[in-house]
């Protein structure tokens, strides 16, 4: 080969080394721009993703449960038969008080009045395990749905977290006679005034309104009712403790029976429960 054209071959070679290296360098460029916009998409999608949680986390932040997902208060008892006043309050051991009620029952409302503080009181301080267990008998006597529509408030305004206080304020706005036909408690009351009295609003106050129009709790409410007359509760009020009756009343004089009679100490309540269990 003359030195001519070993000269041209190798500066053949050179010109295919320059384009290959050109070629790699392109190559190169374009994986990198490829990676660049496949990390871009990455984090556009990453932060879309984390706007979508953050934006879920602030709309239900104070979203109360679903209330038409169960048809059980989440305090109710083992077997339905009532709901407890006093959750994870309990001291190991202690009595478990029933209250047997119906909302349009006089004596209940007044036995209410003498010993419901006492009662919440011990089981505020885990001296005793409260249960209100409701009853409708008086819609029968009084030819109304008022003590249905009351307990089924009452066991809505548990998913709110207000039960005890709207038990206190259904007995508080009882009527003052037993009218036949009567209307009793209006649902403006029970599903819109009561509520609000007790500072339920928003999406809570909502809730439990489509708790109290759907009437999701009613079942239970019958439960409570069924399970009352098997375990041969008669009347209303009716005390159990550790499932076994507590007078109240003088059967003789039909007046309260001192315990009972209101204005007693909480010390004073406890040793007639106490004594019963």
């Amino acid at each position: 080969m003359s030195a001519r054209k070993s000269s041209a071959a190798k500066a053949a070679r050179r010109d295919e080394l320059r384009r290959e290296a050109l070629r790699q360098q392109q190559a190169a460029e374009v994986a990198e721009q490829r990676r660049r916009r496949l990390i871009g998409i990455g984090m556009a999608v990453a932060a879309i993703v984390l706007t979508t949680v953050l934006a879920t986390v602030w709309l239900t932040r104070d979203k109360p449960a679903d209330l038409t997902a169960a048809t059980t208060p989440p305090h109710a008892n083992a077997d339905d038969s009532g709901i407890v006043v006093n959750p994870g309050t309990s001291k190991v051991g202690v009595p478990v008080v029933a209250l047997y009620v119906d909302y349009q029952c006089p004596n209940c409302k007044e036995l209410e009045s003498n010993i419901g503080a006492n009662l919440l009181s011990l089981a505020d301080k885990g001296d005793i395990t409260l249960e209100y267990r409701t009853m409708t008998f008086m819609d029968t006597n009084l030819r109304n749905s008022a003590s249905t529509r009351a307990a089924v408030g009452a066991a809505c305004a548990d998913w709110a977290g207000v039960y005890a206080k709207y038990h206190d304020a259904v007995f508080a706005r009882q009527a003052a006679e037993e009218v036949q036909g009567s209307e009793g408690y209006s649902d403006a009351l029970l599903r819109d005034e009561i509520p609000e009295q007790l500072g339920v609003g928003g999406a809570k106050l909502t809730s439990y309104q489509q708790c109290y129009d759907q009437r999701t709790s009613e079942a239970f409410v019958q439960t409570t009712d069924d399970a009352a007359g098997a375990a041969g509760v008669t009347g209303t009020p009716t005390v159990h403790v550790d499932g076994k009756s507590l007078e109240w009343l003088d059967q003789s004089t039909h007046a309260f029976l001192p315990w009972a009679s209101g204005g007693q100490s909480d010390a004073t309540v406890l040793a007639a429960i106490t004594a019963a269990g």
